[in-house]
């Protein structure tokens, strides 16, 4: 595989392997919540068990997208919620919408660029519950909201690197985020994108991960919760 996407370099592609992002991982620094300092490899966890599975269509694709003599940790499962709409591909032509191998190798450069933001948009208790590692929470509300949360929205843009001039704000030292909720069904990201965007904020500063929490799961990716967590 590493061969042929080298080979595409004739036709102009970069050529790279994520495929050593997910096998060996990316080292990232986290706060928890009781203020500590972590640091949590985030990869695709994949059971010994999963690499006898042959690929045809009868395994992946019988009886609900797993056939039933799948062992049980090669599965994994969705809640369908009362999510209102599934957000389109894009949500604006500047702003990137970026798959999990983006969002693995956003965190492994972050990790050397101040100037790079992981933001999980969801409120606090979900942030803690379980996220990304190395994701800092700003509720969408701060942002959308900010008269209700006039204390919340300034530390908000301190921490997105927006500053006040001559009560203007200035985005010269934005930095650059990545933005993400529970899903291509959640509007919390594209919210705060959205108000981000009104107050001036670059859009090419900005990434989305659509697939947010329930694609980072599905795809059995490093969350800041033990995988056996109740």
């Amino acid at each position: 595989m590493k061969r042929l996407l080298c080979l595409t370099l004739i036709l102009g592609t970069l050529c790279y392997s994520d495929t050593d992002l997910f096998i060996n991982g990316v080292k990232t620094k986290h706060i928890d919540e009781k203020g500590q300092e972590v640091i949590i490899t985030v990869k695709r966890r994949i059971d010994t068990s999963c690499t006898k599975i042959p690929i045809t269509n009868e395994t992946f694709w019988e009886n609900g997208y797993a056939h039933e003599t799948i062992p049980r940790a090669c599965k994994s499962t969705f809640v369908t919620s009362a999510g209102k709409t599934i957000f389109p591909m894009m949500l604006h032509p500047k702003i990137e919408t970026v798959s999990e191998s983006e969002v693995l190798d956003f965190i492994r450069i972050m990790q050397d660029d101040p100037n790079m933001l992981l933001v999980d948009t969801r409120g606090e208790e979900w942030y803690h519950y379980r996220t990304i590692p190395g994701a800092v929470n700003i509720h969408y509300l701060y942002i959308l909201k900010a008269k209700l949360f006039p204390e919340e929205y300034q530390k908000a843009l301190t921490t997105l690197g927006i500053k006040t001039v001559h009560h203007r704000l200035d985005f010269s030292e934005a930095k650059e985020l990545l933005l993400f909720c529970n899903g291509a069904w959640c509007s919390q990201s594209p919210q705060m994108i959205k108000a981000l965007l009104k107050l001036g904020y670059p859009p090419q500063k900005m990434k989305w991960y659509r697939g947010g929490m329930e694609d980072w799961l599905g795809f059995n990716m490093t969350t800041t919760r033990a995988k056996n967590a109740l």
